[in-house]
C-alpha cells in the first residue's frame, strides 16, 4: 500500500509489535523502518515479552521511531517464576536506551494454551507480582488476555493503579463495557480487515479509547502475507475510518495522540 497525495500528511502509530528475532533480525530493522516511514508510520512501540529478547528490543530504541516495552508472556512464567520481575526490568531500565522503555508488557493471563488450573494460578500469582512492580515505578501495563478476559479484568481492577492497555482484546460485549468503565483502552490489530470480531471490539470501545497495532509479525491484514510489519497500519486505519464513518485523518490523529498520551511519549 502506498498513500496517495491527499493522505500523505496523515501520521500513524503502531502501538504494539514484536520487532525482534526470530522474525526480525537486527540487520532488517532499518529496512522495516524505511517501509514504515514510506507509509507515514512515525511511531512504533516494540514489545519484548520474553527475557531472551529484552536486550535486542531495548537496543532497537536507538532508532528514533521506536520505543519499547518489557514484559513476560504468560506462557513463559513457569521458566521465570522464581525470578523477581523487578530485577529483570531494572537491569533493562539501567542499560543504554532504557529511558525509552515506556511500559510493562505484554503481561497477563493465557487460558488458550494453558489448561491446567495449577498453571493458571501460577500465572495469576506472577501477574499480580508484575502489577505491583508497575505500580511501584508508575509504568503503564500492556495486557495479554487470551481466552482469559474476565479473570484478567478482575485481577487488574483489584490491583492495578496505573493505566491499562488491553492488547488485541477479544472479549465479549459485557467484558468490553467493564473494561471501558474501568478506564482501560484497547489496541485493534491489523487483521481487523479479515476478522469482523476485531471491528466489533473497536466499536465497543469507541474511537476515543482505541489505538492501532500490527502485533507484527502476527495479525497481517492480508491472507497471503507471511509476516506482518508496521507499514500495514494504514490498511487497518482506512477500514476503521470507514466503520466509524470518519475521515482517515481524524482516526489517525486520535489514535496517534492516544498512543503518545498512554505511553507518555
Amino acid at each position: 500500500m502506498v498513500l496517495n497525495q491527499g493522505e500523505s500528511m496523515v501520521t500513524f502509530a503502531d502501538a504494539h509489535c514484536h520487532l525482534h528475532e526470530p522474525w526480525f533480525p537486527d540487520s532488517e530493522i532499518p529496512t522495516v523502518l524505511n517501509r514504515a516511514r514510506n507509509e507515514n508510520v512515525k511511531l512504533i512501540v516494540s514489545c519484548a515479552s520474553d527475557p531472551r529478547n529484552y536486550d535486542q528490543v531495548r537496543k532497537s530504541a536507538m532508532h528514533n521511531e521506536i520505543y519499547t516495552t518489557i514484559g513476560m508472556q504468560p506462557t513463559e512464567v513457569p521458566k521465570y517464576r522464581n525470578i523477581d520481575f523487578h530485577d529483570l526490568l531494572s537491569k533493562q531500565l539501567d542499560s543504554p536506551y532504557g529511558n525509552r522503555i515506556v511500559a510493562i508488557g505484554e503481561v497477563g493471563l493465557d487460558y488458550y494454551w494453558v489448561k491446567e488450573e495449577k498453571e493458571r494460578n501460577l500465572q495469576k500469582k506472577y501477574f499480580e507480582h508484575i502489577i505491583a512492580v508497575a505500580n511501584s515505578i508508575n509504568l503503564p501495563l500492556v495486557i495479554h488476555c487470551r481466552k482469559a478476559e474476565n479473570d484478567t479484568i478482575d485481577v487488574l481492577a483489584t490491583h492495578a493503579e496505573v493505566p491499562v492497555l488491553l492488547h488485541s482484546f477479544d472479549g465479549t460485549a459485557d467484558e468490553a463495557k467493564k473494561a471501558v468503565d474501568l478506564g482501560y483502552i484497547a489496541t485493534i490489530p491489523t487483521n481487523l480487515t479479515r476478522r469482523k470480531k476485531r471491528r466489533k471490539t473497536a466499536k465497543r470501545f469507541g474511537i476515543d479509547n482505541i489505538m492501532l497495532e500490527t502485533d507484527s509479525p502476527f495479525c497481517s491484514p492480508f491472507d497471503n502475507d507471511p509476516r506482518n510489519e508496521p507499514k500495514n497500519i494504514p490498511v487497518s486505519a482506512k477500514r476503521l475510518a470507514q466503520d466509524f464513518e470518519v475521515e482517515l485523518e481524524e482516526l489517525a490523529k486520535k489514535t496517534f495522540q492516544l498512543t503518545r498520551r498512554f505511553y507518555a511519549i
